[in-house]
Parts: C-alpha cells; sequence; structure tokens
C-alpha cells in the first residue's frame, strides 16, 4: 500500500508555461524596440535643432563680448568697420 499521496499537482505544463512567456517577453521586447526607434527618430531632428539654437546663441553672445569691447577700443572698432567695408564690397560686386 501506498503510504505517500501526491495531491498538489499543476494544472499547466512547465513547457508550455515557459514557452508562453518566452514569447510574451519578446512580443513586450518588440513594442519596446519600435517605440524607442520612434522615439530616436523624433528625437535626432529635435537635438540638431537645441545644439544649432544653442550654437547661435553662444555666437551672439560672443558678439555681444566683441561689439562692447570694441565700444571702448578704437582699434577693433577700426577692425571691424574695415572687415564690414570689404564683406559689403564683396556682396556687392555682382550688382555693378
Amino acid at each position: 500500500m501506498a503510504r505517500f499521496v501526491h495531491i498538489d499537482y499543476p494544472t499547466q505544463h512547465g513547457g508550455i508555461t515557459r514557452i508562453s512567456r518566452g514569447l510574451e517577453a519578446a512580443r513586450n521586447l518588440h513594442l519596446g524596440r519600435g517605440f524607442v526607434h520612434a522615439l530616436a527618430l523624433i528625437g535626432a531632428p529635435v537635438t540638431r535643432a537645441l545644439a544649432a539654437w544653442a550654437a547661435a546663441r553662444k555666437q551672439r553672445r560672443e558678439d555681444d563680448k566683441l561689439w562692447n569691447l570694441a565700444l571702448t577700443d578704437a582699434r577693433i572698432m577700426a577692425d571691424l568697420s574695415r572687415a564690414m567695408s570689404q564683406d559689403a564690397l564683396r556682396d556687392t560686386r555682382g550688382y555693378f
């Protein structure tokens, strides 16, 4: 006669449970990867725009510093004036 009885039998097969969990994880990974790719596509132009904005802002600050320095130093003002007149001359040569 049997002296022990196993009453706790699993209701699902272990292999089927592992496969279904693996498929669910793969599906979640696929959706997550698509979401990450979408963010990358959206983020790249935004990042470039922010970098361009930051570079323009930095250039404006440097131009302001140079202009304020030129207001106090006549040599720098003369250099700026000369450079601006040469640029203006170069830009208008096609018109004459």
